[in-house]
């Protein structure tokens, strides 16, 4: 009998739940008014995402080497390190001045450690790099 009672109980609560449906704005605004804070939101936003893009550009261009040209080690963190080292490189367009003893292990991306966009702009260096040996040696 005790259980008749409580499916009773749920099946109410269910019922006022469902018929209570109230359409709520922040701080009680109009609608004007959220667009307008929407707007000023995305602006904010776009300023934020200025801000994490500028970050990078005080680093010295030797500790962003020594990040990427030390290819040892699989975890997760340094993984991280070296991929966000090294597209700030390729946005600075120097990976040119990248050791080619690392530049292998990012063409060669075992593990698939690095993704294809950094294993193919690996490869493109190395390959500038063969063409320049070639044309000198002859």
């Amino acid at each position: 009998m005790a259980w008749n009672t409580i499916r009773e109980k749920k099946s109410e609560v269910k019922g006022m739940a469902a018929s209570k449906i109230v359409e709520v704005h922040p701080s009680g605004k109009a609608l004007s008014d959220i667009s307008g804070e929407e707007n000023m939101k995305s602006e904010s936003n776009r300023n934020r995402e200025k801000d994490l893009a500028i970050g990078m550009e005080i680093l010295d261009l030797d500790f962003l080497l020594s990040v990427v040209e030390n290819t040892e080690g699989n975890d997760k963190n340094d993984v991280a390190m070296r991929r966000l080292t090294f597209d700030e490189l390729l946005r600075r367009e120097q990976l040119d001045t990248i050791d080619s003893n690392s530049l292998k292990v990012y063409a060669m991306n075992e593990g698939e450690l690095y993704g294809k966009v950094i294993q193919c702009e690996a490869m493109k260096v190395l390959t500038e790099r063969t063409v320049r040996k070639s044309k000198h040696g002859n």
